[in-house]
């Protein structure tokens, strides 16, 4: 049984409904969509100015949350080495303290068990952790604290790197209130667009019915009819690190989503020869014709990838 396959993805939204509207407007009183616009109160010129509306707030929270990772970026680039230096710092005192290594409790380090030393894995709790050690060390009149040998023989400035934790701690405090007013926009795009996206998968079912066995009618306002038997689904897959996977079945106008962290690389294809399509984390790609096969690569040595895409049946 013939049916839709709805674009996803603001950019093909606004396309299709652009197409629609063409279309309408140019068949003008003829317009098969006339009793079906005014019976549901629709006006796509009306819905075209909101679409140009979200498409700038979508663009805005798209830059919101690129200032967010920024920010998040130069927070790492303070605060990681500090972690790195004071794991080590707690490493010497706990060979002190190795008869006693709840010790390491006074310094503000979380010690389970028999000694096993816990680090928190959020970096409020981390910067916090740190901060405690620091202000341990520097309560310790000048050259008497039993971390001083390390200190020295490291070159190592406590004074320093916890300075480098409040610039660390401002930076991230940036990214949360930048990723927030990206959050609040796209709820605000949500709700401002949804009602349109509704409007336009109802038109689409309007044709379907009308146009019935030609399904080349729905296509002339921009919509893809699918043929197959087996209807299409979403189909989320996960990628090791640094590792690739084939997928097959891809929907022509489906989308594929990146719902991992990091960048993941989209080859046309079995093979990840040529340059890729880059998908950023959070972003869509439209599925255009010819790339019902396709391999995803996963650059990220440090992160699996999650990938999402519609695909007819169990295609593998």
């Amino acid at each position: 049984m013939a049916h839709l396959v709805f674009p996803d993805g603001l950019a093909a939204e606004q396309k299709l409904l652009s197409a629609v509207n063409a279309k309408h407007t140019a068949d003008g009183s003829n317009s098969i969509l006339i009793v079906y616009l005014n019976q549901n109160k629709i006006d796509l010129d009306k819905a075209e100015l909101v679409a140009t509306q979200v498409v700038n707030m979508d663009a805005s929270r798209v830059l919101l949350h690129n200032q967010s990772c920024n920010y998040t970026q130069l927070r790492d680039l303070n605060f990681d080495p500090v972690i790195s230096r004071m794991k080590g710092e707690v490493q010497f005192l706990k060979s002190i303290y190795k008869t006693n290594p709840r010790e390491l409790v006074n310094w503000n380090i979380n010690v389970e068990g028999a000694g096993k030393i816990v680090y928190p894995a959020h970096f409020e709790d981390l910067n916090a952790t740190a901060a405690g050690f620091f202000a341990k060390h520097l309560s310790y009149p000048a050259g008497t604290s039993p971390l001083q040998a390390y200190l020295t023989q490291n070159s190592i400035d406590i004074v320093a790197d916890n300075a480098a934790l409040a610039t660390a701690t401002t930076f991230h405090d940036k990214s949360k209130a930048a990723a927030a007013r990206a959050e609040s926009l796209t709820q605000q795009r949500n709700i401002l667009w949804h009602p349109y996206i509704a409007q336009l998968k109802g038109i689409g079912n309007f044709l379907l019915k009308f146009y019935g066995v030609n399904t080349k009618g729905p296509g002339n306002y921009g919509y893809i009819v699918d043929n197959s038997v087996a209807k299409p689904k979403m189909v989320v897959s996960k990628i090791m690190i640094l590792s690739k996977i084939t997928l097959k079945g891809l929907v022509l106008g489906g989308t594929v989503t990146n719902n991992g962290l990091e960048d993941a690389h989209l080859y046309k294809g079995k093979t990840t020869s040529g340059n890729p399509i880059i998908i950023s984390p959070g972003a869509k790609y439209t599925i255009p014709k010819g790339y019902s096969v396709i391999t995803i690569s996963n650059p990220s040595n440090t992160n699996q990838a999650v990938i999402k895409a519609l695909r007819l049946g169990q295609s593998k």
